[in-house]
């Protein structure tokens, strides 16, 4: 037997990309997909994946790829990429790594060609030079790299595939003509060029979005071959993989954000009175796809009446002014209606207390140092797989008791969509699953680490608070930014890296490890402190927090350390209780809410305890916003 290690790829050049949530998902989905059909090359041929672990040919363990190996026939199947791009696996002398490459290739093809059959074919006469476009693209984007050779022994075989990429040969060619949409730099389909044939390549589209209907592709989208069947595939999935999918059940970032305002909506009856009245003033004036989110599949809304079932931009008075944002669902509406439906909605946020807020989140979570484990000669690679296995199975379920949607939960990896509210403790609940799962696998057989402690297991988190009009690629983007570089990199890993992105940029960037030295983890102490400042008196209290934050850190000359002989309580306090206007606040209450608040302003690197002698501004801002829910932060 010989050892295979195997990669597929881009990753975030192919997921990240994404204007909508389903384009996040059907991404991450397909290059999972894809991924199971290496596996499924190595294990027809009598090898054994021992890393994720995802079972045998037989018994297969993961989900997705069981009905890669055994399709559901045309029905339900998994929804959810559960396979990394990335496996370890024993293959029998002989074996030939390109026939995982084959695998990969042929089932792409199968896809793509029933999206190009069904969708481009009937038009691609309609464009300048799209078969060959297509044919271009479809055929040379995926890179895939592998390392075949004898066991060391010493598990050095775990850093092959980073030498490997030493040697990257691929080079992405160099595209065309007007650029995708999507995919910024590839050529988009029609072949034209809109400055001088503008009208052609409007037609082109034109025809291609009758056929996949503007519910797939909005008006102005033009796409490239990759982006194109990233989008559509969904709609082919039972011809194409087997079983069926559903796209249309994705929630919009405008609806995920409105999503705790909806169920303050079904739990007010006066406010749910004004949304009853609301529904059927739309409803008279006929308007366009409205009850585009009738399927998110969110739990805290799974017994919701019709109203939650609306599109998201009609819970957002910004976007209902907002002329582009709701082209498609207001065309042709009178201005004095939409100026009635204005009124409608204001009623109901009167009868709430407020606007819906504007900002959603997405959370991404990756384990620390992987790699190093699985060299560890201490640890049985097979407990870390077990573990990872453990992990993966508690995923969606977490995310789901928190009213979001996983996008992706594979191996140490987790990609999902939350409500603003419930964001930070679905980070802490998948931190804490991280960690009992490798509790419950290696047990008392858990080696020493380096400090001769018992070997630590630990993930990190980058959660990004967006505004719903920030585009997702910038989104993934920051995600991705707090996750490596700031919570991994420059907070030493086992840490949480939290920022708030809006569409003129980063107004918030706070970092913390997850331990708060007592039994909390720090995103308890961020939650209780939003909910003891009501929206009002946060902005209050926080208006002059910077100016008074400087004045204790000399900020712009020693970074956010104390200086020394100041007592950043004692001042706080007293900021504290003047901002009142009552002046009933007691003394004893402020020290305990200062206290708190200082937890999370001082800087704490992954497992080490808070250092003392710092003061940062940015856990402040972090609970304002959370406290205000962000409404009021510009866009």
């Amino acid at each position: 037997m010989k050892v295979l290690h195997f990669t597929l790829g881009p990753v975030q050049g192919f997921v990240a990309q994404a204007r909508r949530t389903r384009d996040l998902w059907s991404g991450s989905f397909l290059l999972s997909y894809l991924s199971g059909q290496a596996m499924r090359a190595v294990l027809e041929a009598g090898g054994e994946v021992v890393f994720p672990e995802v079972g045998t040919r037989e018994e297969p363990k993961d989900p997705l790829l069981a009905a890669i190996l055994n399709p559901p026939s045309g029905s339900r199947g998994p929804e959810i990429g559960s396979l990394p791009n990335r496996f370890k696996a024993e293959v029998p002398d002989g074996f030939e790594p390109e026939s995982c490459r084959r695998a990969i290739l042929r089932r792409w093809m199968r896809i793509a060609d029933e999206v190009w059959r069904r969708y481009v074919e009937p038009v691609a006469e309609h464009g300048n030079g799209t078969k060959e476009i297509w044919d271009r693209q479809v055929k040379g984007f995926w890179e895939m790299s592998w390392v075949l050779g004898e066991d060391p022994g010493d598990r050095s075989d775990q850093r092959w595939l980073d030498l490997r990429k030493n040697w990257r040969t691929y080079q992405p060619p160099v595209e065309p003509g007007d650029k995708c949409a999507l995919m910024g730099s590839w050529q988009e389909l029609s072949g034209y060029v809109g400055a001088k044939e503008g009208q052609s390549q409007k037609e082109f589209w034109d025809k291609i979005r009758e056929r996949s209907s503007e519910l797939n592709l909005g008006e102005h989208e033009r796409l490239c071959a990759i982006a194109l069947i990233k989008r559509l595939f969904p709609e082919v999935a039972g011809e194409a993989i087997g079983w069926r999918l559903d796209a249309t059940t994705w929630p919009s970032t405008p609806y995920m954000a409105a999503v705790p305002w909806i169920e303050e909506v079904y739990k007010n009856p006066k406010a749910k009175e004004a949304a009853e009245k609301y529904l059927v003033m739309i409803e008279e004036y006929r308007l366009n796809r409205v009850f585009g989110e009738y399927g998110t599949k969110l739990p805290c809304l799974r017994n919701a009446g019709r109203f939650a079932k609306l599109d998201g931009n009609l819970f957002h008075t910004t976007a209902l002014e907002n002329e582009r944002a709701t082209q498609d669902l207001l065309q042709g509406l009178p201005q004095e209606r939409l100026k009635t439906l204005l009124e409608g909605l204001r009623e109901i946020n009167s009868e709430v207390g407020h606007p819906a807020s504007p900002f959603y989140a997405l959370l991404l979570m990756d384990g620390d140092r992987l790699g190093g484990l699985l060299q560890n000669k201490d640890l049985d690679p097979g407990d870390i797989s077990r573990a990872l296995a453990l992990f993966t199975e508690g995923v969606d379920k977490i995310v789901g008791e928190h009213c979001g949607r996983t996008v992706y939960a594979g191996g140490d990896d987790v990609l999902a969509l939350l409500p603003l509210d419930r964001a930070l403790d679905a980070a802490a609940e998948l931190r804490s699953r991280f960690l009992d799962s490798f509790d419950e696998v290696l047990g008392e057989r858990r080696p020493k680490g380096e400090d001769g402690g018992p070997l630590r297991t630990t993930i990190s988190a980058g959660l990004v608070f967006a505004n719903y009009r920030t585009t997702l690629r910038s989104v993934m983007r920051e995600a991705h930014r707090l996750l490596d570089e700031v919570a991994k990199e420059k907070n030493g890993r086992d840490s949480l890296a939290v920022s708030v992105l809006t569409g003129s940029g980063r107004t918030v960037e706070w970092v913390s490890g997850w331990d708060s030295g007592e039994e909390k983890t720090i995103t308890s102490y961020l939650q209780e402190l939003s909910s003891s400042f009501d929206e009002q008196f946060a902005s209050r209290f926080f208006y002059n927090v910077r100016e008074r934050f400087g004045v204790l850190t000399g900020e712009g000359e020693n970074g956010h350390r104390l200086i020394e002989g100041l007592n950043a309580k004692q001042l706080l306090v007293a900021e504290y209780l003047k901002s009142g206007e009552d002046g009933a606040r007691k003394e004893e209450d402020a020290e305990e809410i200062i206290e708190r608040l200082l937890q999370v302003c001082r800087e704490r690197k992954g497992g080490e305890p808070a250092d003392e002698g710092t003061l940062n501004v940015a856990g402040a801002l972090l609970v304002r916003f959370l406290a205000t829910k962000g409404r009021g932060v510009e866009r």
